[in-house]
């Protein structure tokens, strides 16, 4: 015992924490914030506020796990600063101190976390500045798209692409919505066919690939991206028809022919027609000339010649090591085969929107 001491001194005081649970909440103006930022250095504002409805406490404390700040104590509402991609949880903390029990003091503490996270995504806006080799479109500020309905020179695709930094080697997910429309489709088909249409690649692996697909629905495609701090995004689209050295030849008239290559190498010349009359022509390479005596089968230096109907026809020439073998031909005309020109399964429109990156 001290004799000097005065009684308060003597006493020691026990704390006591345990658990109280209150009707609090914790509101967040934004769960959702999309930024364009491509090097993935922001500066997101996003506002927190304390509900308490009329919960007896003495303090209030907040905790903003990679936020600035990080921490905040007796304030019912703040601001958090954000610089990074990604998601982030939050927490109030409720304190009542209980101290009518002499020499204790008993802590009450309810905790609150947020119901939802905020997630902080890129989504791409600005589809204009991306480098590329050919005439991409802009509708809007969310959708880009290219019309493949041209014959080019070759098979190499039209690509276009852009760099993204500062992703400090966590995993991300691509995401975006794409759709294909054919300009005039098959009345008997619902899909495109097979031909390769696009690839999304990241740092020139493939990683997505789109071929046959239900015409003018949109589709939504995604990616898992692991320990890239930096990467290149490129969509590459490849042409529907290239040209040939092939030409149909009606009395001294060349109209050219077009290559197609299928998923599986399926190998084509594909030529259309607009004749004022029935005509017949043949198939022809310099001096190699391929005729047909039944219409179906094509044979070097044959006599007989091929008969196209008058008007708007198309015909599909089987290949085999760049030689023509067979034919068939679509006649607009026809109930049957309705294909031609202006009516086809080759030339289509891509259109690619919402491209997001989220950090998993």
């Amino acid at each position: 015992m001290c004799s000097s001491c005065s009684v308060e001194e003597e006493t020691v005081y026990r704390i006591n924490i345990s658990r109280f649970y209150s009707p609090s909440q914790v509101t967040i103006d934004s769960t959702q914030v999309f930024r364009n930022n491509r090097n993935n250095t922001l500066n997101v504002e996003v506002r927190y506020q304390a509900k308490t409805f009329n919960t007896v406490y003495d303090s209030i404390k907040w905790e903003f796990p990679g936020g600035i700040p990080n921490n905040v104590s007796d304030v019912t509402e703040t601001s958090v600063i954000y610089n990074k991609y990604g998601t982030y949880d939050a927490k109030m903390i409720l304190l009542k101190y209980d101290t009518l029990n002499y020499g204790n003091i008993r802590l009450l503490v309810d905790t609150i976390p947020i119901t939802e996270n905020l997630d902080i995504k890129y989504k791409e806006i600005n589809w204009a500045t991306y480098d590329k080799n050919s005439i991409w479109e802009t509708l809007g500020s969310h959708l880009t798209y290219t019309s493949i309905n041209s014959v080019y020179e070759n098979y190499n695709p039209i690509a276009i692409k852009t760099n993204f930094t500062g992703f400090e080697n966590n995993r991300l997910r691509l995401k975006f919505d794409y759709k294909v429309v054919l300009n005039n489709p098959l009345a008997n088909s619902t899909y495109t066919n097979g031909q390769k249409k696009l690839e999304l690649k990241i740092d020139d692996f493939t990683k997505f690939t789109v071929s046959r697909v239900e015409n003018d629905k949109y589709y939504s495609g995604y990616i898992d991206i692991s320990n890239k701090d930096a990467f290149e995004l490129k969509f590459e689209v490849y042409p529907s028809l290239i040209s040939s050295d092939w030409n149909i030849v009606n009395n001294n008239n060349n109209i050219p022919m077009y290559s197609f290559i299928g998923p599986n190498q399926e190998d084509f010349l594909i030529g259309y027609n607009n004749l004022i009359e029935t005509s017949s022509v043949t198939i022809e390479l310099n001096d190699l000339s391929f005729g047909s005596n039944d219409m179906k089968n094509l044979k070097l230096s044959d006599t007989t010649k091929i008969e196209l109907p008058e008007g708007e026809s198309k015909i599909m020439i089987n290949m085999d090591d760049g030689l023509p073998t067979s034919f068939q031909i679509y006649n607009k005309n026809s109930r049957e085969t309705g294909t031609s020109l202006n009516n086809n399964e080759y030339f289509y429109t891509l259109f690619i929107k919402n491209l997001i990156i989220e950090i998993l």
